[in-house]
């Protein structure tokens, strides 16, 4: 745990904004979905399949030739003039908010620089590094916070902005009335040991954050992992209290008989084992944090034993495995790791690995026979994974040695993102697999535990991209029965919408305008009657009825 030094309290800082602390608007959109990550928004967006018959693209805005914005958009209303806004976040670090009924562009600015990425020889991600997990907003305060990368020049070696060791992380914390900084931020987010390795130093030019960001109470939680898989990294996550500003580091490569090298260049040397999940953010139950972790330096050794291990075992290593993490902030012991699951055959693994996909929390409503909390992981290698909150899974713990979760489903293609999830009428998970259908599964408590979900249907046309396609978001009116909508993007048709409950064994498609493809990995997000987009051209479209 790091401590910045005398802060004021955040409820002090904001005590001046009292006047203009409010609730959430019912149709805005402060975070990536939900905070659970099961991907159901609700019903207060006044969507159902007759208005979505409607729609027409409303409006649309340009940015820079090479300025990518892989962070989704976030919709608020603000409490000074009730007009809801679209808050953007690029890699040139330029940040912005536009009128979400009229697309007039309100505030703009630029935080930082960004980092110029030839370095890390992926120039095809975008030309340089900035913003990339998408932000959260403190609702009752107005304030979006998210993590940029800039760099200082001459730092730590000489070169100029261009070296990665001269690249740095910041916190951000801006008013989205104004866009400008919040008193005491940014923090900066660089040299700092991990709590539970302090060999493994956090090196922000070495790391991408790319999950979204979660929010519990003053409790601001983001993933990191590799660039591009380049340099020397350890996958972490980093907590920050936004109130003491205290700062708690884990890393998922910890002890002494994980990989260290002091050669910051070497490839891996740090043991990697990231935190990317495609994007989608890291999950809650209110309380605990659930993510998955990518390949890491024990799954490419070769001496692996394939004794059964419980998930309650604690483990310094963790690599190709769903996580369950707590914070202990009053013992001082930060970031504890609570359970996990590997799957049993992650040795035969070709790059099929775990980390792909991220990891979702379903209402506490839907529960097992025997009443467990459900939880759902999904990955590269072409399985769905449906565990029990309280008991991940460890090691080979099923039966005959085989994967100790509630129930595996064996999808048509592999996994980026997650799943998604309506808990009405009757419940069903949605998956979206790479070069398959969309598929649903119905939700079926009075079976046994092993098939609590049964396929229900699927679209009638695969999607055209392996590993690209976005992660299905589900959206109703009020609640009403027929209002579902299951909204997915993909990189060539762009925009789809499907009747949430299956006819006949099929999701049958809605009839939407015409988007010219979207960004890999994304999902639409959601205000007044309106979605918002950001297509394969970079721009951002609204579509609503006029």
């Amino acid at each position: 745990m790091r401590n910045l030094g005398h802060f004021v309290p955040l409820c002090v800082v904001f005590l001046t904004f009292v006047i203009l602390a409010k609730a959430v608007a019912p149709s805005d959109s402060p975070r990536d979905a939900d905070t659970g990550q099961s991907s159901y928004v609700g019903g207060n967006h006044t969507l159902d399949p007759e208005s979505v018959s409607q729609f027409k693209q409303l409006w649309n805005a340009t940015f820079n030739p090479d300025e990518k914005h892989w962070a989704r958009p976030l919709v608020h209303t603000l409490s000074s003039s009730g007009r809801q806004i679209v808050f953007t976040a690029s890699t040139e670090n330029r940040v912005r908010t536009f009128d979400a009924t009229t697309g007039e562009l309100l505030v703009e600015r630029q935080i930082l620089p960004p980092w110029p990425m030839e370095q890390a020889n992926c120039t095809q991600l975008a030309k340089t590094m900035g913003i990339m997990g998408t932000p959260v907003i403190y609702i009752e305060y107005e304030i979006a916070f998210f993590y940029v990368k800039s760099y200082i020049e001459d730092y730590r070696v000489p070169g100029g902005a261009k070296p990665p060791l001269n690249a740095v992380y910041y916190l951000y914390a801006v008013y989205l009335e104004t866009l400008q900084d919040l008193y005491k931020f940014p923090l900066i987010i660089d040299d700092m040991p991990a709590d539970n390795d302090p060999r493994k130093m956090f090196l922000g030019g070495l790391v991408l954050q790319r999950p979204s960001l979660l929010l519990l109470g003053d409790m601001l939680y983001a993933g990191f992992g590799g660039l591009c898989d380049a340099f020397n990294y350890t996958g972490s996550v980093v907590a920050v209290n936004l109130a003491s500003r205290n700062i708690y580091r884990w890393t998922t490569q910890a002890g002494p008989q994980s990989q260290y090298t002091d050669d910051w260049t070497l490839w891996h040397g740090g043991g990697a084992g990231g935190i990317w999940q495609a994007g989608m953010g890291l999950a809650s139950d209110g309380k605990d944090v659930y993510f998955t972790i990518d390949n890491g330096a024990e799954i490419r050794g070769s001496n692996i034993s394939t004794a059964p291990v419980p998930g309650r075992t604690h483990l310094d290593i963790l690599s190709e495995s769903v996580t369950r993490v707590t914070l202990d902030e009053e013992s001082g012991k930060g970031i504890q790791l609570v359970d996990w699951f590997r799957p049993f055959d992650y040795q035969a693994h070709n790059g099929q690995d775990i980390g792909s996909g991220g990891f979702a929390v379903l209402d506490e409503a839907f529960l097992t026979p025997q009443k467990k909390r459900i939880g759902i992981a999904t990955s590269k290698n072409s399985k769905l994974y449906v565990h029990d909150l309280d008991n991940l899974g460890g090691y080979r713990q099923g039966r005959n040695a085989s994967d100790g979760v509630l129930q595996t489903i064996h999808l048509d293609g592999e996994v980026f993102g997650g799943i998604g999830f309506y808990p009405l009428e009757g419940g069903y998970i949605y998956v979206n697999p790479g070069n398959a259908p969309l598929a649903a599964y119905k939700f079926t408590p009075s079976s046994n535990s092993s098939q609590l979900f049964t396929l229900a249907g699927k679209s009638s046309a695969s999607g055209p991209h392996r590993g690209s396609v976005g992660i299905p978001t589900i959206t109703s009116n009020q609640g009403k029965p027929g209002s579902g909508i299951v909204w997915v993007t993909e990189p060539e048709k762009g925009l789809l919408a499907f009747k949430a409950v299956p006819e006949n064994g099929t999701l049958v498609e809605l009839k939407l305008p015409k988007v010219q493809g979207a960004n890999e990995y994304g999902r639409p997000v959601f205000g007044d009657g309106r979605v918002y987009i950001v297509d394969g051209q970079g721009r951002l479209i609204a579509l609503g009825v006029k």
